[in-house]
């Protein structure tokens, strides 16, 4: 693989995981086992209902929704409105004006065409 490909894959996976795709992963890994498992004692139809009734999570989607609540509780950052004074300076001079400088159009160009002096051949070629 070239270094290009290299880096794009590590891009592409840097913003899956970012974007929390792991957690989807394992959560459909989740809802598989457990549509396999339930549909081993019922229709299929009542194992999907089961499934996504949320009733019976099984052991995996407690793991994955603990570890969510996990990450959700990480120490959250200031808001904005308190950092930006920190980063912006006040000042009460006005911005000065840019310079007027004088403008003009440029003049139109002087394009010259010439008609044709030969005229079209007789007879009219037809396409065929």
């Amino acid at each position: 693989m070239t270094l290009r490909t290299t880096g794009y894959a590590l891009l592409f996976l840097a913003m899956f995981f970012i974007a929390g795709g792991h957690w989807a992963v394992l959560q459909t890994v989740a809802w598989t086992g457990m549509i396999i498992e339930y549909s081993q004692t019922s229709s299929v139809g009542e194992a999907i209902a089961k499934t996504f009734g949320g009733r019976a999570p099984c052991d995996l989607c407690l793991a994955i929704d603990a570890e969510k609540k996990k990450e959700s509780r990480l120490p959250a950052t200031v808001k904005a409105d308190q950092q930006i004074d920190k980063f912006l300076i006040r000042t009460h001079q006005a911005v000065p004006l840019p310079a007027e400088a004088k403008f003009s159009y440029p003049p139109p160009l002087q394009v010259v065409v010439s008609t044709r002096s030969a005229s079209p051949p007789a007879p009219v070629p037809i396409a065929a």
